[in-house]
């Protein structure tokens, strides 16, 4: 009897420390999302100031920047094809969200520089900060789509189930273009209009202004090389024609990010240890 107590007794410390173990990533974790948190309202904050009036800034801000331009193509200019202006839409409401991180992460170390150089954090998390922050005007840029959509009266169809899984894909792939921007605008900070030309090349250099099916056959497969390609066909395909995604149109933009994030995440570690000298 006495034995069994003595196992007893020296089971429970390798119990305890087990506990400990697993309690100890889930509040690392819990810390994580306290301090994204913290890092995104304080960006939203300086971003849409304080008061009632902030919520009619966060509404008003994408159609303050394409809302017009998508007007003009809509009811002014007559475009051929299906639905143009709600095809352009479902196009630059993505975009906007990848370069719009991206220009946010080229100055998000430098901005806070007065935390970086008085506080320690965990300074890996800046650039996924930086596209949550995107991500409010991405929600609300969503209202453009409705708009475009009631304009052509195109009506929802079961493929918007396919949305939640679409826009996940979309923010991760700009999470990844934040790191690359982090590090691009310490290492280039003369060149970031340049860097800022090189993401709307790529909009470009994809089905942006027309869908993958109106572009000549004999160069699909190199704008399919595109991930932004994918990731508007699959926007077109939910809004606009009511289809599914194909499966090429979300694993690549996901290998992509993949790729991305293998090799940038280790050297943004490095080099943060350097940023209180560089910021």
């Amino acid at each position: 009897m006495s034995g069994k107590i003595d196992q007893v007794v020296e089971s429970a410390p390798a119990a305890g420390s087990s506990g400990e173990r697993l309690r100890a990533p889930i509040e690392k974790l819990l810390r994580s999302f306290d301090l994204l948190r913290s890092l995104t309202e304080a960006d939203l904050r300086f971003r849409y100031g304080r008061g009632p009036s902030r919520f009619i800034r966060w509404l008003m801000e994408p159609f303050a920047l394409v809302g017009v331009y998508l007007l003009l193509i809509s009811f002014v200019l007559d475009r051929p094809g299906v639905a143009p202006g709600l095809s352009l839409a479902a196009v630059i409401v993505p975009f906007q969200l990848v370069i719009s991180t991206v220009g946010n992460a080229m100055e998000a170390v430098p901005v806070r520089r007065p935390i970086l150089l008085n506080m320690a954090f965990e300074r890996n998390l800046i650039p996924v900060s930086s596209a949550l922050t995107e991500c409010a005007s991405f929600v609300a840029s969503f209202f453009i789509i409705a708009v475009m959509m009631a304009a052509y009266g195109i009506a929802p169809t079961f493929a918007f189930v396919w949305l939640p899984l679409v826009v996940l894909v979309n923010v991760y792939l700009a999470v990844a273009a934040a790191y690359a921007a982090s590090l691009l605008g310490l290492w280039l900070r003369e060149l970031k209009p340049l860097l800022l030309s090189f993401v709307r090349m790529l909009f470009f250099l994809s089905p942006g202004l027309v869908p993958l099916s109106e572009t000549s056959p004999h160069i699909r497969s190199l704008l399919r090389l595109n991930p932004l390609t994918g990731l508007f066909e699959a926007y077109r395909g939910i809004f606009l024609t009511g289809r599914a995604p194909a499966a090429w149109e979300l694993l690549y933009p996901i290998l992509i990010g993949a790729v991305m994030l293998v090799v940038l995440v280790p050297l943004y570690r490095v080099e943060q240890r350097q940023f209180a000298k560089v910021v």
